[in-house]
């Protein structure tokens, strides 16, 4: 027999009605991807999580769901029609749509879901009314907004002149499920996304350089609060998921010397999901430049290391060194005034420097096509994409000696300390002149390293979830 649906919005463990599946619910969260423009380029974790909800959307298993978080509700729940719109890479599968029921019955369900949560806020009100509108804004997205507003407080003073029962007052039931959180979940002032109440948690650790390197991430950025709600995750008994085995370790460390148990790591192999873009478009082959040119694709912010390259370059030019292009591809991030202050000091490096800004993967699957070599020189990293995507293109890249890099490089390529720019402007001069090295590098990419299929990857995730599911 096919198993009973679950209520329209609530997810095993939201504060909904129990399922009745044998199996645990297994949601994605993809409430951080919802913070993203649609079909713009994406890189590091917001790449990671679209790969994640598309791969779920993908999934025929009738026990994967998507959500996004309902502040309002302090639960997660289904998407919207117009939310899977704007998380899908590509059309949504038939047996995944979630179809819009219409004006009238979607402001009939907005109305119901008021009077089961007489206490959401603003933003609920504005969600609702774009389940009613199916996510269109204007003139009745407005009144719509308005009209559950006024029945939300209606209900509210029923409740006050004991009229009626507060049902946020009633007990909330759990039901089996998972919930693997996205990064937004982690960082985010709403501390009831984390609440038992909210369900049973697990999450994706990409690093955890926000409680190990806070003097890299400035001063007022909600990373701040991630150490406090990674150590309440891992006493709740949530499991991790990691990319590499370096993070997976420092997390058990990590939790060591604050005195807590060591939570649950389950491993999982980073999708070389832009290759796999490229392998749809049939672009994966070397194209060549029409002048050569080095490839960094990271965020600009202190942590990347950038002016350690816009110092290199600098050098390079006093000493009369013809070194390639430089092409950083990335949009501007924290902490970044030394650099630009170093830029605006020697504005000639502009000549051989390029800041690209966020590209979109058409563009950048050019980029690594035709990149004569990739350099990555972050001072930290939970795995370093840009790097193990040069060797998913077949590009030698220089990294640094952060674990993590060496290990999403295979330890294939030269590494060198981030703070060692002699050395750095010693390796790229040599990666730039010597060709045979270079070819040798190459050579070793092709005999050695293979792209990750995303199929591999979801899998991996999705075994993970099902065992700490099936334990919880």
């Amino acid at each position: 027999m096919k198993p009973e649906p679950l209520h329209p919005n609530a997810v095993p463990g939201s504060g909904g009605p129990p399922s009745k599946l044998k199996s645990p619910i297994l949601a994605i969260d993809a409430t951080g991807l919802m913070f993203w423009p649609p079909r713009k380029g994406l890189a590091g974790i917001p790449r990671v999580e679209s790969f994640l909800v598309n791969a779920a959307l993908a999934d025929p298993d009738p026990n994967v769901e998507v959500v996004a978080f309902r502040p309002g509700e302090g639960r997660f729940e289904r998407l919207a029609p117009y939310e899977q719109d704007h998380v899908a890479a590509g059309e949504i599968p038939p047996h995944r749509v979630k179809r819009w029921p219409g004006t009238r019955a979607a402001l009939a369900q907005a109305l119901e879901a008021v009077r089961q949560g007489p206490w959401g806020k603003r933003d609920t009100d504005r969600h609702l009314a774009k389940t009613v509108t199916n996510g269109r804004k204007g003139v009745t997205y407005e009144a719509t907004r308005l009209l559950i507003r006024a029945y939300r407080l209606y209900q509210r003073a029923g409740i006050k002149l004991g009229l009626r029962e507060d049902a946020v007052r009633q007990p909330v039931e759990t039901g089996q499920g998972l919930v693997l959180i996205s990064h937004h979940i982690q960082t985010q002032e709403d501390r009831s996304a984390v609440s038992g109440r909210a369900g049973k948690l697990a999450f994706l650790c990409h690093d955890i350089i926000p409680a190990l390197r806070p003097d890299l991430l400035g001063a007022g950025t909600s990373e701040g609060r991630f150490g406090s709600y990674l150590e309440h995750l891992v006493r709740s008994g949530a499991p991790a998921f990691c990319a590499s085995d370096e993070v997976g370790a420092t997390l058990t460390d990590h939790m060591r010397k604050a005195g807590i148990a060591a939570p649950v790591v389950h491993r999982f192999p980073m999708p070389s999901i832009l290759h796999e873009t490229a392998s749809r478009m049939g672009t994966t082959s070397r194209i060549e430049s029409d002048e050569p040119f080095v490839i960094y694709c990271s965020t600009i912010e202190v942590r990347k290391n950038h002016i350690l390259l816009a110092k290199i370059w600098q050098q390079a030019r006093e000493e009369g060194v013809k070194l390639p292009r430089l092409v950083c591809a990335g949009r501007w991030g924290w902490m970044i005034e030394p650099l630009r202050a170093f830029l605006k000091e020697h504005p000639e490096v502009l000549d051989q420097v390029t800041f690209a800004g966020l590209v979109s993967d058409e563009q950048l699957i050019r980029y690594y096509r035709s990149a004569t070599f990739g350099v990555f020189p972050s001072h930290i990293e939970g795995w370093g994409y840009g790097a193990s995507e040069c060797l998913d293109f077949g590009v030698p890249v220089i990294v640094s000696t952060s674990p993590s890099l060496i290990e999403a490089t295979g330890g294939l390529m030269p590494a060198i300390d981030s703070n060692d720019q002699a050395g750095w402007y010693a390796a790229i001069r040599r990666m730039a002149e010597d060709h045979d090295w270079r070819h040798s590098l190459a050579e070793r990419i092709a005999r050695q390293h293979r792209p990750t299929p995303a199929s591999a990857s979801w899998a991996a995730i999705k075994a993970g979830l099902q065992a700490s599911a099936s334990h919880a």
